[in-house]
């Protein structure tokens, strides 16, 4: 991608076009139509990665070979005439958290040795179906415990809006990458926020899909944890969706596939929905007046736009009760983490190994019954509208090395400092409830308004978000962090 071309070309590099840097949908639009090759795209981002990333830290494993033996089959199936998957030949990078068969996996982590898998994950395996090309692996905090994307073992990946701040975690590598346009698309996953709030803090769109529409290997955190992606386009995401509720499903409690597919979904009207405004944390943390002030405007938008919007609170919401059993939750979610040698994990996640080890079943399922019981009580809330709206963050993007300091002192510190950013994405994941973060300010370092949906509404989700974004474009932006 270090070639000029005209502006508007689908492979711009630099997205000097009036719509930016090319989505993943039209990328695979023309590949099947014969007008690009695989092999070229991936070249051009391969090429782009290579440049890019250094200053990023966006990848720690970049799989050159394969990605171009792929492309080339992929080329070779188009000029075959056979059918093709919806995403043939488009380049996709996969969080290093999931397996991906052939691949190292570390989690991040000192304390895992490289193991090459010998299998995909459900969803990986379903992106491979879809036809996307796997360039390489994306950075995430060890075992992706955190809010920023920052390792011992892979250092330091940063914002490509300010090189200075974090871009989110724990799917800060896809972020940051599709952000600076070395992908059109990244997978993600998110336990507390991990696709929402790095979308957020990039300036992209991030879903954090309904429990059970996304296929998963286990019922990680009790339900917490899906997988997504992180695009710039709401198009984009709703295309991928209809990959993820079509694929093969191995739980029992999956939702319904959808009637209409998602991608009809988010072009379409959502007609006039009843909005409620909501500033109320999960977690101890105050909100900064850039998020409120957001909020504000996201309101008076979709007020414009016809919408009923209304001040909304969530019954049962108090974040003391909340912290003590998530908590829980969340220390024996990294003590489920194989490792080879415990020494050589970070002190926060052995301090997470620890309180898991010294805690009876009594007291985790205790945990879990609770969260169960209020959860029916907050749900209540959408009993009075349809969409809540938040913003994402209620915090700017922290700093490069902010998280950890103080952590000598106080080893839960970090945590406590994750939790005030997940502290208004984490609520969706509780309750299972399809969430949406898109990019509505315009500023140096972004910052995005979330909609969250009532259960199994996904498609309204992203007719909303669709709506916004015909309403106030944002793919058009870049950086101003790199010289991309």
């Amino acid at each position: 991608m270090t070639e000029t071309v005209q502006a508007g070309d689908l492979r711009d590099p630099a997205g000097t076009g009036p719509e930016g840097w090319p989505s993943a949908t039209e990328l695979a639009e023309r590949v099947a139509a014969g007008e690009i090759g695989s092999r070229e795209l991936v070249e051009d981002y391969l090429a782009r990665i290579d440049r890019v990333n250094p200053a990023l830290n966006a990848f720690c494993h970049v799989a050159h070979d394969e990605a171009r033996a792929t492309a080339d089959a992929a080329d070779a199936k188009v000029a075959k005439g056979e059918s093709l998957p919806p995403f043939h030949g488009v380049p996709i990078a996969i969080k290093d958290l999931h397996p991906v068969l052939g691949w190292p996996l570390c989690s991040a982590s000192n304390g895992i040795e490289h193991t090459v898998m010998e299998y995909d994950a459900h969803a990986v395996r379903a992106l491979r179906e879809a036809g996307f090309v796997f360039v390489g692996g994306t950075t995430s905090p060890e075992f992706g415990t955190v809010s920023v994307t920052e390792s011992l073992r892979h250092g330091a990946t940063r914002n490509p809006w300010d090189l200075e701040r974090s871009p989110g975690g724990s799917s800060g590598g896809s972020a940051a990458a599709v952000a600076a346009g070395l992908l059109p698309i990244g997978h993600a996953s998110d336990g507390a926020g991990s696709i929402r709030e790095p979308a957020s803090y990039c300036g992209l769109v991030g879903m954090k899909p309904s429990r059970g529409l996304v296929p998963s290997d286990a019922h990680y955190m009790e339900g917490f944890a899906t997988e997504g992606v992180l695009t710039r386009t709401v198009l984009d995401t709703a295309a991928v969706l209809d990959v993820f509720a079509n694929a093969p499903r191995p739980t029992w409690y999956a939702p319904p596939r959808p009637e209409v597919p998602f991608r009809e979904r988010a072009q379409r009207d959502p007609g006039r929905l009843r909005i409620g405004l909501n500033l109320q944390p999960a977690f101890a943390a105050q909100v900064d007046p850039a998020a409120e002030a957001l909020l504000r405007k996201a309101a008076d938008l979709l007020a414009d736009l016809g919408h009923e919007v209304v001040e909304q609170r969530v019954p049962g919401l108090d974040p003391e009760w909340f912290t003590t059993r998530f908590d829980i939750l969340y220390a024996t979610g990294s003590a489920d983490c194989v490792v080879t040698d415990e020494s050589a994990i970070e002190p926060l996640n052995r301090t997470l190994r620890e309180a898991a080890r010294g805690m009876d079943a009594m007291t985790y399922v205790t945990a879990i019954l609770d969260l169960q019981i209020r959860s029916a009580e907050m749900y209540r809330a959408w009993d009075e509208v349809d969409v809540l709206l938040t913003p994402t963050n209620p915090v700017l993007a922290p700093r490069i090395g902010s998280l950890w300091e103080g952590q000598e002192e106080d080893p839960w510190l970090p945590l406590r400092r994750a939790e005030e950013t997940a502290s208004l994405t984490v609520l969706a994941n509780m309750l299972g409830l399809p969430a949406i973060s898109v990019p509505l300010v315009e500023r140096d370092v972004p910052l995005g308004v979330q909609l969250i949906g009532g259960r199994w509404q996904d498609g309204t989700v992203l007719a909303l978000a669709g709506q916004l974004e015909r309403a106030h474009p944002w793919r058009h932006r870049r950086p101003t962090g790199l010289p991309l």
